[in-house]
């Protein structure tokens, strides 16, 4: 047989070509098995044994994965190290057998009957999660330990495009110093960790914001944001980077003279607002430019970078600006990158529609590239229920062509209470797989501005990320219970518990859920919105106990049981307004000290829950210190964010009890010590103002110790039940 040398050839590199590309691919391969087997191996502390295989992504680049077991023997097959997570965790919850959540985990091991699961494929290519400030109202603090335990979370919930935002001040300093600026005049632009997301997106700067951070962050930041960017990568995530939006120190502009707008709206002092130049200027592209550069250098190459100049800020209404903007970021992170995608928060499109109408947000993005911009569609959920209006996709039709991430914001602030409407969190992205004019939907999300809250609608949506057909609410809320509690689901009691949250709190959206007694000046109501369904909710969950008290039923009986008292003291607090607004002094002194009595007991309470814990946030902000005064520093910046969050009692500014925290130490330190302060005040005629900023000052300025909580003297549960009298 005569075989052509040209035909040899053509063979031979073909050959060196697939070896090559399974020598390359092998790593990966290795590391996304490695990555996924660890990931289950911590969930279920080694106890199952797991064959993981990777297999090809679907024909439209999405995830899948699906699961048997033979023999004993689970084997489970994925399309990347984050769908083996999911498969094997949809496998665990298919049998009841265990969850992963903030408050704990449960597993036990099922039996392993021979079965053939489901072939399970997503409608979405990306299943994004968090916000800009997120890293604000919940991670500022986190180190390598915590994270590590998050992203285990999201590999488990099948999250695989995490915002990854640490380090950037580490990033600008290096572009900054190699443009001039002095350690100095950068450390006079960065406030302290908890309000960082506010100073990047440009919506304030300075050091009086608790700053400056330790000369040891950076490091810190770039050892921490290594480690998450390796895991990340390992699992098949996506993480999206950060980008320039034009934001500098005031200092930049003694060194080059440049014209730039003072940024942010009035809830912030003049002083404390961020410098933004303008996209003329040839600075803006590239400091841009230099900033992709030493992230990629210092983190390896990314594709998607967040960039926003007007989030929460004045929209120029000039349309050529707007080009002029969007063009400038593009070019930007594209001269770095040319594979790079901007990504943009969308939560400006709806909160400020009004200042994208006639086509502004059209002219930002007209000369990007289709494919090398998405839109992070971050609040249908405000859409729907809050603002009222049409989708952001109807009303920017199909984002004009740009890629897009349908996603909700479920909390704002980090508050505790209960709010959400579950039936939406099910199904509500249908609308928007189901739409005529979609446009480029390429991802489904979820942007909470804080979490360890809310446990049960964040394992709901991520539920939905994976489906494109209708989930059972009634079906999913029993295999809930049942992962979460065990066999029995937690018993008759956990079912109409559940039931009551559907048909109260679960079954609408407040955006800012805060108990009257969380907001001076005490005037209004507060917005919880807790009625007699709800209460009687958490009064049949008291009386169907079963004998044995799980680690998390007993946590979510700790929250419903602080829930309700919470709720009753604010009923009190009505009654003691109205007493004292009419002059019966001596009743609004006995209301005042049963109220006291009753904050205590909630206090006590909330100190029995795995987060809600003034002191665990505290312990979290010290440990980042590296000096006494450091530590100190921290521990106000973590203070300040819950609970004034600029400057106490400043003409009440609108972020003041923005985040509202039910916490323990939070409640009998500062919530009551504030409480009697007002009260007593106006008993004696007095203007409580003057009394309300010493105990803010106190709190957050001197940062004083925390007093000790409560001592319980009966079981826990007899404890628990006293709360609902």
């Amino acid at each position: 047989m005569k075989v052509s040398l040209s035909g040899c050839c053509a063979v031979l590199l073909l050959c060196c070509a697939a070896l090559l590309y399974f020598s390359c691919g092998t790593a990966e391969t290795d590391a996304s098995l490695r990555a996924a087997r660890e990931v289950i191996d911590r969930f279920t502390g080694g106890t199952m044994d797991v064959r993981l295989e990777l297999v090809a992504r679907s024909a439209d680049s999405c995830d899948t994965y699906t699961y048997a077991v033979r023999d004993g023997v689970l084997t489970v097959k994925g399309s990347s190290g984050v769908a083996l997570c999911r498969g094997f965790y949809a496998y665990v919850k298919a049998h009841g057998a265990g969850i992963s959540s903030w408050s704990g985990n449960r597993f036990v091991k099922p039996e392993a009957v021979d079965e053939d699961g489901p072939t399970v494929t997503s409608p979405f290519r990306f299943h994004q999660t968090m916000n800009v400030v997120t890293y604000g109202y919940t991670m500022p603090y986190w180190d390598e330990a915590r994270w590590d335990r998050e992203i285990d979370w999201m590999a488990l919930h099948g999250v695989d495009m995490p915002l990854c935002l640490t380090a950037q001040e580490a990033v600008y300093r290096m572009v900054f110093k190699d443009m001039g600026l002095s350690d100095e005049e950068i450390d006079e632009w960065l406030t302290g960790p908890a309000h960082l997301p506010w100073m990047r997106m440009g919506n304030l700067s300075g050091n009086s914001m608790d700053g400056p951070l330790s000369p040891t962050w950076d490091k810190q930041q770039i050892a921490l944001t290594r480690h998450l960017i390796r895991r990340m990568k390992d699992l098949g995530m996506t993480p999206i980077f950060p980008a320039f939006g034009g934001f500098v120190p005031r200092a930049f502009l003694n060194h080059y003279a440049e014209k730039a707008d003072t940024t942010g709206w009035d809830w912030v002092k003049p002083e404390q607002r961020n410098t933004r130049i303008r996209p003329e200027s040839p600075y803006f592209v590239e400091i841009g430019r230099r900033f992709i550069e030493k992230w990629e250098e210092t983190f390896g190459a990314g594709q998607y970078y967040l960039s926003d100049s007007f989030n929460e800020m004045i929209v120029p209404q000039d349309k050529d600006l707007l080009t002029a903007y969007g063009d400038s970021i593009f070019k930007s992170i594209h001269l770095a990158n040319e594979k790079s995608v901007w990504v943009m928060q969308g939560w400006t499109l709806g909160y400020q529609a009004a200042e994208w109408d006639e086509g502004m947000f059209e002219a930002l993005v007209r000369n990007i590239p289709d494919r090398q911009m998405m839109i992070l569609d971050m609040a249908t959920d405000y859409n729907r229920y809050i603002w009222q209006m049409p989708y952001n996709w109807d009303t920017y039709p199909a984002f004009y062509g740009k890629q897009w991430v349908w996603s909700v914001i479920p909390n704002m602030g980090g508050k505790t209470a209960m709010t959400g409407v579950l039936d939406y969190y099910a199904n509500g992205r249908l609308d928007a797989l189901r739409a005529r004019d979609r446009g480029n939907l390429l991802g489904y999300g979820f942007a909470p501005e804080g979490i360890e809250n809310n446990e049960l609608v964040y394992e709901l949506i991520a539920d939905g990320g994976w489906t494109s057909d209708s989930i059972s609410l009634d079906e999913w809320l029993d295999n809930y219970a049942r992962c979460r509690y065990g066999t029995d689901g937690g018993g008759d009691g956990v079912r109409r518990y559940y039931d009551g949250l559907r048909h109260s709190l679960y079954s609408r959206f407040t955006d800012h859920p805060r108990y009257g007694w969380q907001m001076y000046p005490y005037t209004g109501v507060g917005t919880v919105g807790q009625d007699s369904t709800f209460y009687a909710a958490v009064e049949a969950l008291f009386e169907e106990t079963p004998r044995s008290l799980s680690p998390l039923l007993l946590a979510d009986m700790t929250e419903a049981a602080a829930f309700y008292a919470a709720g009753r003291v604010e009923e009190l607090c009505r009654r003691a307004r109205q007493t004292l607004d009419e002059g019966r002094s001596e009743e609004t002194e006995a209301l005042l000290q049963d109220i006291s009595r009753r904050m205590m007991q909630l206090d006590a309470a909330l100190q029995l829950h795995p987060n809600y814990r003034l002191s665990r946030w505290e312990e979290q902000a010290m440990q980042m210190g590296t000096s006494i005064g450091q530590q100190n520093l921290y521990a106000r910046n973590a203070r300040r964010l819950v609970t004034t969050w600029i400057a106490p009692h400043r003409d009440r500014e609108p972020v003041n009890d923005y985040s509202a925290r039910l916490w323990s130490g939070l409640v009998r330190d500062y919530y009551l010590p504030r409480l009697q302060a007002y009260f007593q005040s106006r008993l004696r005629g007095e203007d409580p103002s003057p009394a309300i900023a010493r105990v803010e000052n106190s709190f957050v300025e001197i940062a004083p110790l925390l007093t000790e909580p409560l001592p319980i003297e009966t079981d826990t549960l007899t404890f628990l039940r006293s709360l609902l009298h």
